[in-house]
């Protein structure tokens, strides 16, 4: 399903911004619903993710992740409010907002916010997918800056709900 809202995405995305713009919200979203297929195949097989340790390739990665794929699991989504494309049109850094929503021991919803970056790189089939990811450590915070900026992006590039 994530695949082919991807695909549906991109068809509209007009500029290369809105290329990465969408595939950064399909990987978001394939996250959000956990799943692991649709955000696999967006990261690069070569791909790095950074954080406290460095995950190398999409493998090691899709491991280091799979707490997220878990169905009682941490929820994690983000949303890119800076996307930039070098003038090769090949490469492209995109930044934003992160959430993660767990449960605490009681049931309560605990909130934890940072700042994420991924670096993509367009492939030879013209599809962009993930080579370098990493973000601040997470602190507490307050839920709703993601949704509220996967809103703004308008319909072009938000995922169902």
């Amino acid at each position: 399903m994530t695949l082919i809202l991807l695909l549906a995405m991109l068809a509209a995305a007009v500029t290369p911004e809105d290329q990465v713009r969408c595939s950064e919200l399909a990987f978001s979203h394939a996250a959000e619903q956990r799943d692991i297929h649709s955000f696999s195949g967006l990261i690069h097989p070569d791909a790095r993710f950074t954080g406290s340790s460095v995950l190398r390739g999409r493998d090691q990665i899709v491991e280091g992740w799979s707490v997220f794929f878990s169905a009682t699991g941490p929820t994690i989504r983000w949303a890119p409010d800076s996307v930039e494309v070098a003038e090769t049109g090949d490469l492209a850094l995109s930044q934003g907002p992160y959430e993660i929503l767990s449960s605490d021991e009681a049931g309560a919803e605990v909130v934890s916010v940072g700042r994420f970056f991924s670096v993509w790189r367009k492939d030879t089939d013209g599809t962009w997918s993930v080579i370098f990811d990493g973000g601040t450590p997470s602190q507490p915070g307050e839920a709703g800056t993601v949704r509220e900026l996967t809103d703004s992006l308008g319909p072009r590039c938000s995922p169902p709900d």
